[in-house]
């Protein structure tokens, strides 16, 4: 059986007045509203609605569509549909619009009055609530994935090494999904193509007595490197055409733990280039 909160239903597309509702409003008994809407029914589409309750349909309708059909879909029955319980009868008839303002034009004008400021009660509420679409989530590929494809659009960079394409991948991989492929695999860094060692510059810094800071300022002096700011790589350093030969990118952890960056380093014959500009030790006589 219909409960109490479902005094007023939703026809498709539109508002919709149950007869539980139209009884409380007018005064009226609800069998007897039931009886008005099957009277209403008759009149408006030449149709016996006395036996609505029925579960089989009357002989009358013939082959036409079931009148007790909850959608009441026959072509000229449309806004009207009936729900029954268990047994098969009647709980309840929600009407649209024309079909309420039908049925109450034959009460007297207060209880009609009732049913049409509710009506107008229920269309405000309709227009007042906006209808949210959500907003489409956006998904992000598979890290595997991004990978491949980042590794295959890497292979048309020819200035690169196979160990920078990989790194460039990976880090075009942790823009895409949050996710870096090295870091999974614990490598915070990937070694250069030859045995060579590299070394940053406060590494080089520590074999001839300079700070990593006046390094990379001496490499800017001699013309292997330049500051930038804004890299796509995430290092403050670029290698000049000069410097290239001499110096690799390295994926590197950034500090903070989140993701990762590239840091340029440089082969360690570079220690014996700016020995020069270390400081001289004074002669102690």
């Amino acid at each position: 059986m219909p409960t109490a909160n479902m005094l007023v239903s939703t026809l498709p597309n539109n508002l919709a007045m149950s007869s539980l509702e139209i009884a409380a409003l007018t005064g009226k008994k609800h069998l007897h509203v039931i009886r008005d809407i099957k009277k209403m029914i008759s009149d408006l589409y030449d149709r016996d609605a006395t036996n609505l309750d029925n579960r089989i349909d009357p002989p009358s309708l013939g082959n036409l569509h079931k009148i007790d059909d909850p959608n009441m879909d026959h072509p000229k029955i449309q806004g009207i549909t009936v729900t029954k319980d268990k047994r098969g009868y009647i709980s309840r008839i929600d009407l649209d619009y024309s079909h309420t303002i039908t049925l109450v034009t034959g009460y007297d004008t207060k209880a009609r009055k009732k049913v049409v400021d509710r009506w107008m009660a229920l269309e405000a509420k309709e227009q007042s609530t906006p209808t949210i679409k959500p907003s489409p989530r956006k998904r992000k590929p598979a890290f595997d994935v991004a990978f491949k494809r980042l590794l295959n659009v890497a292979e048309l960079l020819p200035t690169l090494d196979a160990n920078q394409k990989r790194l460039k991948a990976a880090r075009g991989t942790y823009e895409l999904t949050g996710v870096n492929p090295l870091e999974l695999l614990g490598e915070t860094s990937l070694p250069a193509p030859t045995n060579e060692n590299y070394l940053t510059p406060t590494e080089i810094g520590t074999h001839i007595g300079l700070s990593g800071q006046r390094i990379n300022q001496v490499l800017i002096e001699q013309g292997y490197q330049i500051r930038v700011k804004g890299s796509s790589t995430g290092s403050s350093y670029e290698p000049t055409e000069k410097g290239k030969d001499v110096s690799r990118f390295f994926d590197t952890t950034r500090t903070n733990g989140k993701g990762s960056q590239q840091q340029l380093k440089w082969s360690n014959q570079m220690v014996s280039v700016l020995r020069p500009f270390a400081p001289r030790k004074e002669k102690v006589s």
